[in-house]
């Protein structure tokens, strides 16, 4: 009960820090903001009817099952609406490719994978396939790592130097977020 909402309380301040982060990037205002706004509540609602769909093997009954699978595919909506808010965002602004867009854009690429895998462990056939397995581990890591860390990166190059007035070197942020990036689908793709 607690494990499930937890990974989305972690994911709704980093969404919020993305939406924060985008408009400034792209130059543009934030694509449909009070949609998105809508839709990160919407998504901390749906967290809470959702946090059983990794326990489909517990022997759940059928209603239970089919309202935990209805609403762990019904997130997918929310979180969606985001992401195409912020894609259209940067798809209409000019966009400067620094540090903090580098991890905003690493944080797309993660987290929309992990999301796509969360939709298929909603499916519950599927589910009872993979569960205790290599995939379940990678799903876990691609919503948690590309939901948090990546935003926190890119927030931390965004809103340090407005905090103490240093600028963090550019030139060590490409290589960081390779580094970072690389070696995290590296490490966690195969396990699909």
């Amino acid at each position: 009960f607690f494990g499930h909402p937890e990974v989305y309380i972690i994911f709704l301040p980093a969404a919020g820090m993305i939406s924060t982060m985008i408009p400034t990037i792209a130059q543009n205002r934030l694509v449909g903001r009070r949609v998105i706004v809508v839709a990160l509540v919407g998504v901390g609602i749906f967290s809470f009817g959702l946090w059983a769909h990794h326990m489909f093997t517990a022997g759940l009954g059928v209603l239970e099952m089919s309202l935990i699978s209805a609403a762990s595919m019904a997130v997918a909506i929310p979180t969606g609406i985001q992401v195409f808010g912020w894609i259209a965002t940067l798809w209409s602004g000019r966009i400067k490719l620094n540090a903090p867009t580098l991890f905003m854009l690493g944080f797309m690429f993660i987290f929309v994978l992990g999301g796509l895998t969360g939709v298929m462990v909603a499916v519950i056939p599927f589910d009872w396939q993979v569960h205790d397995t290599y995939f379940i581990v990678a799903h876990l890591h691609y919503v948690l790592i590309g939901g948090m860390v990546f935003p926190v990166f890119a927030a931390i190059y965004y809103w340090l130097p407005l905090i103490n007035g240093n600028q963090m070197s550019e030139r060590w942020a490409k290589p960081i977020f390779w580094l970072l990036f690389g070696g995290f689908n590296i490490t966690f793709f195969p396990m699909h």
